[in-house]
This record gives C-alpha cells, structure tokens and sequence, in this order.
C-alpha cells in the first residue's frame, strides 16, 4: 500500500520533523557534523565539495547540508516538506551566521512544479527520505532530474526483504499507539535485537555498536531506532530495482553501492 493511500484511509504518519526538533535540541554538536562530512566525502569518494552545488532532499535536522557547506560547497540548498524540519534546519543556519550561500525551502519533491523551480545541482543527495513520501518511484525520478549532466545521485532506500510486511504493521501499531506503549515497543525492539540472545560477546558488540552510534554518520541511536519503528510512510525497494530503474528508466550510471543496517547507500552519475 503506498503511503498517501494509507494517510487518505486513516492511519497516521510519523512525525519525522518533531523527530530531528528533538535530536537537534539534545544532540547536536560540531562533532556529529565532522563525522557526517566524513561520511559523505568517503562515499562519494571526495576530498571537499569546493566549486559544487549540494541539493539536500529531505533535509530532516539539516546537519547534513551543514556537513556540505564545511565540505566547502559553493551552493547549499536544503529543502523538506515537513515545517519543523524545516525550522530545524533553518535553526542550525542560524546558529552558523546565516550564510548567504545555504538556502532553505519548504516542499515535496512529489511536487513537480515546486521541482521545476528548483536548478539542477552538482550532488543531488537524499538520505533516507525517498522511500516514505508515499510514490517512491515517482520520488526518486523527479530527485534525478535535479541532476546536472555530470553530477551525482546519492541516495539511500530501504532494503525491501521478507521482513518488510512485518515492519509495516509495526510500523501502523507504533504510530497509533500512545507515548507510553511507543516507548515499551522501541525498548522490545532493542531487546530483541541487540540482547536477547543475553551471549556475553553479542552483548558486548552491540553496548559497542550502541555507545559508538555516532560515528558512523553523525546521528543518535535512539533516534533513529524512533524513525526506523515510526517511519510511515514505507516503501522499501531491492537493490535490483533501485539499480534497474535508475540506469534503465534514468539514463543514470551505477557508481556504488553499500549496503548497511537497513538502507542501502547508492552513487549514480548523470552521464
């Protein structure tokens, strides 16, 4: 079921922006920014993005249109259809004397004329965001047109997997569930996943992997376990069809591919 047909029958999204409102307000710091600008730069195998203009989709806390712009980024533009994330972007802007070269905007990439409006950038980059507008496919074909000939695509989705029907009810029960029952699924989710099996090593690995969350792209492990268990709308692809869609319906060339925890990390080049 795509998003928007759930939203129009009732069932509540997850609040992504009060989400990033809260990491920012308890989280940020320039250390986490460092660390995503390292991220970016080694995926997308550079050392600064001087003289290119970053396009950030779904800019959610805007840390990582701030890691660009200390990356060097000639342009900056940060755009996300949620107001707060929005606001808490435009926050973190403001925290870093409102430079003139990093622009904010309200809007929905499914929104072909507020697209339009938009030039086409160096690196086109959306982390996370495409598969919960509602219309992946449609998402990720206007993200592409955004970018310039030679320029990249780097976006992350959802690995879709014979868990994925199970996350979606999941993921209805956690949104319409109170603020008490939203804390006892996210305390079972990290049970099951990381201590269940009570192994001294597994328990050992995962306080690690917990502890050092931040390292591997900036963000804060209990937040993002409220955007993997919230995060409706879903809509998860394989490798293969990401691959396939881009190269074949995008005229888009396969750079590289990560895959992580839950998203796969894909490089496309405009040719």
């Amino acid at each position: 079921m795509g998003g928007n047909d759930a939203i129009n029958k009732g069932e509540v999204p997850f609040s992504f922006g009060s989400n990033w409102a809260n990491f920012v307000r308890l989280n940020f710091s320039e250390e986490r920014v460092d660390i995503a600008k390292r991220h970016l730069m080694d995926f997308m195998g550079l050392r600064d993005l001087k003289d290119k203009y970053f396009l950030d989709i779904g800019c959610g806390s805007g840390i990582h249109s701030l890691a660009a712009l200390k990356a060097n980024a000639t342009k900056v533009v940060s755009l996300d259809v949620d107001p707060e994330s929005v606001a808490t972007t435009n926050k973190i802007r403001e925290l870093h004397g409102n430079p003139s070269n990093w622009e904010v905007l309200r809007g929905s990439i499914l929104d072909e004329e507020f697209v339009a409006q938009i030039r086409a950038a160096d690196v086109v980059y959306s982390w996370g965001v495409l598969h919960h507008t509602g219309d992946l496919w449609r998402a990720v074909r206007n993200g592409a047109t955004l970018v310039k000939e030679g320029g990249i695509f780097y976006i992350a989705i959802y690995e879709k997997t014979a868990d994925s029907d199970f996350w979606i009810k999941i993921k209805k029960l956690y949104n319409r569930s109170s603020w008490p029952i939203k804390k006892l699924i996210e305390l079972g989710y990290v049970w099951t996943v990381f201590f269940r099996t009570l192994s001294p090593a597994k328990i050992k690995s995962s306080i690690s992997y917990i502890t050092n969350y931040k390292n591997r792209r900036g963000m804060e492990f209990w937040t993002d376990v409220r955007d993997w268990l919230g995060g409706w709308p879903y809509e998860p692809a394989t490798p293969e069809e990401v691959t396939c869609f881009c190269e074949n319906e995008l005229g888009l060339e396969k750079v590289r591919i990560k895959s992580g925890d839950a998203n796969i990390e894909y490089l496309f080049k405009r040719k």
